[in-house]
């Protein structure tokens, strides 16, 4: 049995932003990532509808909305369909702006929304699932200078050595939670076939 080495680069996967330039550029919330989901809310006639949601960061700012009742917002990010990252950077922009929003509340639930979100986006694209398993027990790492909490507020030439002093990352715990999850499944699926 092997033990893993949090003292070696390669045990680490670093991604930000989605740009061809970007290695690892899939797992990240801009990314294009067309999945769809059940919603009700009644405030925008849906009930138990099937939406669409053309990224991940699509489907975190209409959850926050839904999260603290505004279907203005909710409404403003579903009529966003392109994925280009002046939209992504309105939707998130949208999601800020989101009425009614108490932090603590927000705190309590983001890491669920976004785990929904990445287990809707991967177990809906097998492409991305097989890059994401690819992955082995690698500990995934948002590697954005400017977010010290769903990444590690560190560019990902600088990452790894600054280690120490990471923000909170969980974007990156929601993918590994992610991985763990669909792992899990696909192995109870096989061992009722």
């Amino acid at each position: 049995m092997s033990t893993f080495n949090f003292d070696s680069e390669e045990n680490y996967l670093f991604f930000w932003r989605p740009n061809a330039d970007q290695p690892n550029a899939w797992a990240s919330q801009w990314y294009p990532s067309s999945f769809t989901s059940t919603i009700t809310f009644p405030a925008l006639d849906l009930d138990a509808s099937s939406v669409h949601f053309p990224t991940a960061e699509h489907w975190m700012a209409f959850q926050k909305a839904l999260l603290f009742g505004d279907a203005d917002v909710a409404q403003s990010v579903l009529n966003f369909s392109n994925t280009h990252p002046r939209t992504l950077a309105t939707i998130k922009s949208l999601g800020r702006s989101v009425q009614n929003f108490d932090e603590d509340k927000w705190n309590a639930q983001r890491e669920r929304i976004v785990l929904e979100g990445n287990l809707l986006k991967f177990g809906q694209n097998s492409e991305l699932w097989e890059l994401l398993d690819g992955t082995g027990d690698k500990i995934l790492a948002e590697a954005s200078p400017y977010d010290s909490i769903w990444g590690v507020g560190f560019t990902p030439d600088h990452a790894f050595e600054n280690r120490a002093d990471w923000g909170l990352n969980l974007l990156g715990q929601a993918l590994m939670e992610t991985r763990k999850v669909l792992r899990e499944e696909k192995k109870r699926k096989q061992g009722s076939e």
